[in-house]
């Protein structure tokens, strides 16, 4: 009996004398939050710099300009980065729930139902349902979701994102907060604030689909969204790693690479817009008070001139933007956007003029154009305006009843908003053409790209990455020819939201 007793007190102190005192047995949810909530905001303000805003014209490359030419590939970098941020939200959800942290936990489904609509919009049908349970039940090849279930389906992100807003009452009532929350220092009101605007922007997207008419109805009228740019959702950056805005670690060239594009450029000359003053940096800089001058130079770049044969002069884009050697105003004013007040305001003006909702569309149109302005701390007097109503009532920008109106400040709002103005331009382009085609020139404020390489049509998707191929063929098969006749991985398979 004697070995037998000294293997057992052996094994109890083996126990002990292996654990670590300084490592936690079980991650704290604050702490999967904050990593997560910094790592994909990060991809999406890398994202929105290379893909969203060239595509929409927003800004233009002039290096590896495959995206302005219409040459879409499976920008695998946006795939592979949201989903490890998904799986580390789903963590948090699971943490929380079992401390009975409603807010941390509704909070956490709010960010993963933001990136699972990225990731849809961007693709089709992807992995949701069983898309971050290998780690929990074993399965490494999900299935992919139809893209009508996750936007709109039986437990689907609407359904989601209404779920949290429940867990957030409970939490009100309780008084938590959310923890580890770098976006609204754990206010569980402004997380709810944020899942109704989320849904706006769904049923938006949604409204070619379905009669969405009265889930935004309700929205409008009986939920808490923003009031102003006090509620935005956004991640400030601060001066130094690992709070430091993602592009300011980029060489020159490589920030040089991206320029402020014609269209852009054109439209706020047009209007002698004063946010150009932040968007773009002078073209004749010498020293900082040109950026305030009356005298700066603005010019913009062609989407899609990759072989130097279009017009390849441009502004860089502004000072906010990147960390300029003797301007270092960046780390003071560098955001990392989900989604504002001024948006929010374009969309409900859109629905009010489409009919979808009733509602004064001139009032919520003006909000949105002027929250945009005093996001950005624009100097209107630099741009010979008195006010802003000075510069709305006669600068040609004020509301006339159209929706190109609204498009087209809607457009500009969005500007570095993840990857939303290529969604919104797709959109666009889609009911611009009565959804007979992709044609970009059926919106007045795009053009075809130079060099474009699909006929002037922007492309409707996102490649799956190869990746997929070989780790989870089956299911990426099935999701091919549920899709597309032609069951092809292809930058012209139409998916739901835009058939």
């Amino acid at each position: 009996m004697i070995p037998l007793l000294t293997i057992i007190s052996c094994d109890d102190g083996f126990e002990n004398v292996n654990s670590n005192p300084n490592e936690p047995e079980e991650v704290n949810s604050g702490v999967l939050m904050t990593g997560a909530t910094r790592a994909s905001t990060n991809s999406m303000v890398n994202h929105s710099f290379l893909l969203s805003n060239n595509i929409a014209q927003l800004t233009a490359k002039t290096l590896r300009s495959e995206v302005d030419r219409y040459q879409f590939t499976a920008f695998t970098t946006l795939w592979l980065e949201q989903y490890n941020a998904l799986r580390d939200f789903r963590d948090a959800e699971l943490i929380a729930e079992e401390n009975e942290n409603h807010a941390t936990q509704a909070a956490s489904i709010i960010m993963q139902s933001n990136i699972f609509y990225t990731l849809t919009m961007a693709y089709g049908d992807i992995p949701y349902s069983e898309a971050i349970s290998g780690t929990t039940d074993g399965n490494f090849e999900p299935a992919y979701d139809s893209q009508e279930d996750i936007l709109d389906g039986e437990g689907g992100l609407l359904d989601r994102l209404q779920e949290a807003n429940s867990l957030l009452d409970q939490a009100s009532n309780n008084g938590q907060t959310v923890d580890g929350d770098l976006i609204f220092g754990g206010s569980p009101q402004s997380w709810k604030k944020l899942s109704n605007v989320l849904q706006l922007r769904i049923l938006l997207h949604l409204s070619n689909k379905t009669d969405v008419s009265s889930e935004m109805t309700n929205l409008v009228n009986n939920a808490s969204l923003f009031d102003s740019n006090a509620d935005n959702a956004v991640l400030n950056y601060l001066g130094s790693f690992p709070n430091e805005y993602p592009l300011f670690p980029l060489k020159q060239g490589d920030f040089d690479a991206v320029l402020m594009s014609q269209q852009s450029v054109s439209m706020m000359q047009n209007y002698n817009d004063p946010r150009l003053g932040r968007y773009a940096r002078p073209d004749n800089v010498t020293d900082l008070e040109t950026f305030e001058s009356p005298n700066a130079v603005y010019s913009g770049a062609e989407n899609g001139d990759e072989r130097g044969n279009c017009n390849k002069g441009g502004s860089r884009i502004g000072s906010r933007f990147y960390d300029y050697p003797g301007h270092p105003v960046g780390d003071t004013e560098a955001n990392g956007i989900i989604t504002t007040y001024s948006e929010q305001e374009l969309i409900i003006a859109e629905a009010i003029q489409k009919g979808l909702i009733a509602g004064d569309a001139e009032m919520h149109y003006k909000n949105g154009v002027e929250a945009s302005m005093n996001y950005y701390d624009v100097n209107i007097d630099v741009f010979g305006w008195d006010s802003f109503n000075d510069f709305y009532n006669n600068s040609g920008v004020a509301y006339d009843g159209t929706l190109e109106k609204v498009w087209e400040q809607k457009w500009l709002a969005t500007f570095f908003h993840g990857m939303e103005p290529y969604y919104d331009s797709r959109r666009m382009v889609y009911e611009a053409n009565n959804g007979n085609g992709f044609e970009t020139a059926a919106v007045p404020f795009f053009v075809a790209p130079c060099e474009n390489q699909n006929n002037g049509d922007m492309p409707t998707r996102f490649l799956y990455p190869g990746n997929e191929i070989s780790l989870n063929n089956d299911n990426y098969n099935a999701a091919l020819n549920n899709q597309f006749e032609s069951n092809d991985n292809t930058q012209n398979g139409v998916i739901w939201i835009m058939k």
